[in-house]
């Protein structure tokens, strides 16, 4: 886990250069972008180019390249990460979790408070995240690895919860999840810790309510040396 990366994400005003808050309903800011990042906006036929500050909407669909990551923020409190070759959509969700929708390729996600949810939906299953870090892998099969906290991964046919330190996979919608087993050593991943970001202190960690001004969110984070820091402060437009 990048050290920096957790110490740094703050609760700060929003100040995104050369983005505005737009119609529709805000989900995400970007934090990162590495080589070919393209997103197709709701409604459009074509993609184009995906940048550091691009705000992202419901609706929206990010994809990325070979030897390319994304990273965002997403209003709820997540933080997740894109691994070259993928492709997901920003749903709308719910007022309880927030909705991803990951039609191939691998992302790493990390709750940054402790009432942070979301569902990765994948043609496998879906993933329940819940207040935790996983990686979610939809190639010919879904692998789910979970690092801190708890998934759970259901489809039609059955579901399985998993803790710290379980992976499962799932061969497709016709098949239920495997039951949870042990991740080895080689079975953990290093690609999320690229996506390198410096500067948090330009993004807020929750867009709960984008462009409302004088509302107050109260949240915690977990520090590098086990504390929890409790962080407050209010969203406003720039």
């Amino acid at each position: 886990m990048n050290a920096k990366l957790i110490g740094l994400i703050l609760l700060s005003t929003l100040s995104l250069t050369g983005s505005v808050f737009g119609a529709g309903k805000l989900n995400a800011v970007v934090v990162y972008a590495s080589g070919e990042v393209q997103v197709r906006r709701s409604g459009e036929q074509a993609y184009g180019e995906l940048k550091v500050n691009d705000l992202l909407y419901a609706g929206d669909t990010v994809k990325t390249g070979a030897m390319s990551r994304a990273g965002i923020v997403t209003k709820g409190g997540a933080d997740i990460r894109l691994n070259q070759n993928s492709n997901f959509e920003l749903a709308a969700g719910s007022k309880v979790r927030e909705l991803i929708r990951l039609s191939g390729g691998q992302l790493w996600t990390r709750m940054l408070h402790k009432m942070a949810k979301i569902n990765v939906r994948t043609p496998s299953a879906v993933c329940a995240v819940r207040g935790t870090e996983a990686d979610i892998e939809q190639r010919s099969l879904l692998t789910v690895k979970v690092y801190e906290g708890h998934v759970d991964v259901q489809n039609s046919l059955g579901k399985q919860t998993l803790s710290a330190g379980q992976m499962t996979t799932v061969a497709g919608a016709n098949a239920a999840p495997d039951a949870p087993k042990r991740m080895g050593g080689q079975d953990g991943g290093k690609w999320q810790e690229a996506v390198n970001v410096s500067d948090y202190d330009k993004f807020i960690k929750l867009l709960k309510e984008s462009g409302d001004s004088g509302k107050t969110l109260k949240t915690s984070i977990k520090m590098p040396d086990g504390s929890v820091k409790q962080l407050e402060g209010s969203l406003k437009k720039k």
